[in-house]
């Protein structure tokens, strides 16, 4: 009777998992199957997946503001940065880091 009452249980964990492991999330795609962030420039590719993957970052994070943007010793940002200023903070920082390693040629947006 313990065993019978054990695989129900888990008979229904299992029916109740299921559905929502089903729910990823998969990239909008247009007609041709390719994902939509293909048709931007690379740079801004980069912008995008900055974004998605560094999350935003608020006072709670200090010294990191906006997405990922190290606040600087002269820097005077406020806990209140608008998600506009935090998107022209890190298109300076990424423009500041590929002129660093623009020696490296095509790779220097990747290695900033």
């Amino acid at each position: 009777m313990r065993i019978r009452v054990i695989v129900i249980l888990c008979m229904a964990f299992l029916a109740c998992d299921a559905p929502l492991s089903a729910q990823v999330k998969s990239p909008a795609k247009d007609m041709s199957g390719r994902p939509d962030i293909f048709k931007l420039s690379p740079f801004e590719r980069a912008v995008k997946c900055i974004v998605y993957f560094e999350g935003w970052h608020d006072v709670r994070h200090y010294p990191y503001a906006g997405w990922g943007h190290r606040v600087q010793p002269h820097e005077r940002l406020t806990s209140r940065l608008t998600k506009r200023e935090a998107d022209a903070l890190l298109r300076s920082d990424l423009r500041k880091f590929c002129a660093m390693f623009r020696r490296f040629g095509a790779d220097s947006l990747l290695l900033s």
